[in-house]
C-alpha cells in the first residue's frame, strides 16, 4: 500500500500546481507583450530649438543709433564729384591713419567713422577722416584733444564751421573742420610742402559744404 499512496500523493500535488497557474496569466506572456510595447515606442524627436552643427547664431542687427551714426558721417564724406576738379582716383584707404588724421580721436561707435583715399596721378595722395561724437561738441574735441606736429598752416574761415585748425609737416598737409557733432579732417601729401599746402586750401571749401551737410542729415 506504501507505493500506491506515494502516487496519488504525487499526482494530488500535480494537479493543485497547475490550479494555481492557471489563476494568473502567463509569465512569459506578460514579458513579450512589455517588450513589444516598449520597441514600438518611437523616439522622441530632438528639439526644433537646438542648434545645428556648424552653425552660429545670427548677427545682431545694427540699432537705429547706430545706423543714425553711419548717416551722419557718411554724409560728410567727399563724393566723386566733390574731387573730380582734383584729377584724383579712388584708392584704399590706409589700415592705419598718419600725420594729423593720426591725432583724431575717433568716437565711441565704429559706425561713426569713416575713412576715405584718393591717390593722383604723380603719386601724391588725398585722405579724408571723418569722426562723429554723439555726446560732445567737435570742436571742443579738436580743441582740447587735436595737437598735430609741424606749422600751423594759414587756411580762409570756412562759413558755418565751429571750428578749424590746419597744420604742415614736411611735405604732408591737413585742415580740420569741425560742425555740430562731426570732425571732418582733410589730408593730402604731396612732392613739396607747397603742392600740398594749395591742395588743403582748394578742398577745405569743399569738405566745409559737405559737413554742412552731414549737419543737416537726421
Amino acid at each position: 500500500m506504501r507505493p500506491a499512496r506515494r502516487v496519488i500523493i504525487v499526482a494530488a500535488f500535480t494537479v493543485a500546481g497547475l490550479t494555481g497557474c492557471a489563476d494568473r496569466p502567463n509569465d512569459l506572456d506578460t514579458y513579450y507583450d512589455e517588450t513589444t510595447t516598449r520597441a514600438a515606442q518611437p523616439r522622441s524627436a530632438p528639439s526644433a530649438t537646438a542648434s545645428r552643427p556648424g552653425t552660429e547664431p545670427a548677427p545682431a542687427s545694427p540699432t537705429v543709433d547706430e545706423v543714425a551714426l553711419a548717416e551722419t558721417a557718411g554724409a560728410a564724406v567727399l563724393t566723386a564729384e566733390d574731387v573730380a576738379a582734383e584729377g584724383v582716383r579712388p584708392a584704399a584707404p590706409a589700415p592705419v591713419a598718419s600725420g594729423c588724421l593720426a591725432e583724431v580721436p575717433r568716437g565711441l561707435s565704429p559706425a561713426g567713422s569713416r575713412d576715405a583715399r584718393w591717390e593722383y596721378p604723380t603719386g601724391s595722395a588725398l585722405e579724408q577722416l571723418v569722426s562723429v561724437y554723439p555726446d560732445a561738441r567737435a570742436a571742443d574735441v579738436l580743441a582740447a584733444r587735436v595737437r598735430c606736429a609741424g606749422q600751423e598752416l594759414a587756411v580762409p574761415a570756412q562759413p558755418g564751421i565751429d571750428g578749424q585748425s590746419a597744420w604742415c609737416e614736411g611735405a604732408t598737409c591737413a585742415v580740420l573742420l569741425a560742425g555740430g557733432t562731426v570732425l571732418s579732417g582733410i589730408q593730402v601729401t604731396a612732392g613739396d610742402a607747397q603742392r600740398a599746402a594749395e591742395a588743403v586750401r582748394r578742398l577745405a571749401p569743399v569738405a566745409a559744404a559737405r559737413l554742412a551737410d552731414s549737419a543737416a542729415s537726421p
